[in-house]
């Protein structure tokens, strides 16, 4: 023991020193400088992933947004700042926001991947979506609002120079029309497109399943298009099977649908490990090894047999 430490004092020293490092643990913080606007207002996000060691990690990609999502307009991105602290880095971007559709909108937030520079092992950090309610204007206490008042008739001089002009134009246009008529001989090629499936829903994304893990598009460095065509695979499928159109949901907006025949908790927690690799892949830049894509399509094989027989189930009930 050494001399002056009582025991008790040293397990402090422990503690304290434990909860100083724990301290330093990664995340993703996002929130708006208010949660609440009416339609038309701007509203600031800011986004900041903590608490990142420069010196043995970096970010290898950043969040990615569209100008437009769920009802949310972006008008400026700032671009990313960093602010340094205690030898660590906290990244920080605040985007401008604004909405004219009144109701209450998520902002998915996709995973960050933060990469060891060493190793290149790569760590996903998640973060829940958060929410924004955009309220109706209320008009009607307002002292300067005046109604719409009703068309007043007022005497316009003619001016025949437009419409010689718009005559002329039209002539112009037909004459242009007749030449290329003329000169047009040949026909248009026909192009044929690929016949549509005859199998079944089921059996055919069983069949586009296959064939994807032929192609061996991982090991060819081609991971995200793998995740890609995996991900329109089962789209495609519960587009046809439960005839709903999710071409444009986001993988938060999609679970919901699809778990209506995923009432299994391990069959509905088993696609959303299927939707978080394939964001993960597609938006976060995180490379997934073999084990995680050969997972991947075991997962989304089953979840596509699971709801096949659910709706199955559920049409021998209403007829």
């Amino acid at each position: 023991m050494v001399k002056g430490i009582r025991p008790r004092t040293g397990f402090i020293f422990l503690c304290l020193l434990f909860c100083n490092y724990a301290s330093y643990a990664q995340k993703i913080v996002a929130s708006f400088d208010r949660d609440k606007i009416v339609i038309g207002e701007q509203v600031t996000l800011q986004l900041k992933v903590v608490d990142v060691n420069p010196r043995t990690s970096f970010l290898p990609g950043w969040f990615q947004f569209p100008d437009s999502l769920n009802h949310l307009s972006i008008i400026r991105k700032d671009s990313v700042d960093t602010l340094d602290l205690g030898g660590y880095t906290t990244y920080i971007q605040h985007l401008t926001i604004t909405s004219f559709d009144s109701g209450k909108w998520a902002v998915p937030l996709h995973p960050i991947v933060i990469q060891d520079k060493e190793t290149g092992k790569q760590t996903i950090i998640k973060a829940d979506s958060i929410f924004l309610q955009v309220l109706p204007v209320d008009v009607s206490n307002l002292k300067d609002y005046h109604d719409i008042k009703e068309i007043i008739d007022v005497p316009v001089k003619t001016d025949y120079t437009l419409i010689i002009a718009a005559a002329a134009s039209v002539i112009v246009v037909v004459i242009l029309i007749i030449l290329i008529l003329k000169r047009k001989k040949r026909p248009a090629p026909v192009v044929k497109k690929a016949p549509k499936s005859n199998r079944p829903p089921l059996e055919e994304a069983m069949y586009q399943l296959r064939e994807l893990e032929k192609e061996g598009l991982p090991a060819k460095g081609q991971t995200k298009l793998f995740y890609e065509k995996l991900d329109d695979i089962c789209r495609e499928y519960f587009e046809t099977r439960m005839n709903v159109n999710i071409s444009q949901f986001t993988s938060d907006e999609l679970l919901p649908v699809v778990a209506v025949y995923l009432q299994d908790k391990k069959a509905r927690e088993d696609y959303r490990q299927v939707l978080q690799l394939i964001d993960a892949a597609k938006f976060a830049k995180y490379v997934p090894g073999n084990q995680e894509n050969t997972e991947a399509l075991q997962l989304a094989a089953a979840t596509l047999q699971h709801i096949d027989t659910q709706v199955q189930i559920t049409t021998q009930h209403v007829n």
